[in-house]
């Protein structure tokens, strides 16, 4: 949803969130899905506010990308392009040891660094769940 409509990240908001029926509709939602896990109501709305928000740290990113190729004409390749002298100058500097090291297939794009994070975050969603699981009397 987020890559059909660039703006939707920024109008979204944690802190003064809007008190609209959608939205909240996506809250209970995901309330209900974590029903029933044991887990405490303080650990549910946190879960239900942190997945989203990964989410739109990434969808920022894209349209922040979006809207920079779209003001310069440029794309991300071809600013790259015109980066790379200052990145290998610096990588090579001394100072980066570890980043020197990087043959650039590391680095991931925005949906394999997506996949990653959201792999990551659920792997320890489950470790806290099987966890309360067991601490559960």
């Amino acid at each position: 949803m987020c890559r059909r409509h660039l703006w939707l990240p920024g109008a979204i908001s944690f802190i003064r969130p809007l008190l609209v029926p959608n939205v909240m509709a996506h809250t209970e939602w995901t309330l209900r899905a974590l029903d029933g896990l044991g887990l405490p109501m303080t650990t549910r709305i946190r879960e239900a506010l942190t997945l989203p928000a990964l989410v739109l740290t990434v969808a920022l990113s894209m349209a922040d990308e979006a809207e920079a190729e779209q003001e310069t004409g440029v794309t991300l390749d071809r600013w790259w392009l015109t980066q790379r002298k200052r990145a290998d100058e610096l990588r090579h500097s001394g100072r980066f040891p570890l980043l020197a090291a990087l043959t650039g297939e590391e680095v991931p794009d925005v949906d394999g660094l997506f996949e990653y994070s959201l792999a990551r975050h659920l792997d320890g969603f489950v470790a806290l769940v099987e966890d309360q699981t067991r601490t559960r009397p």
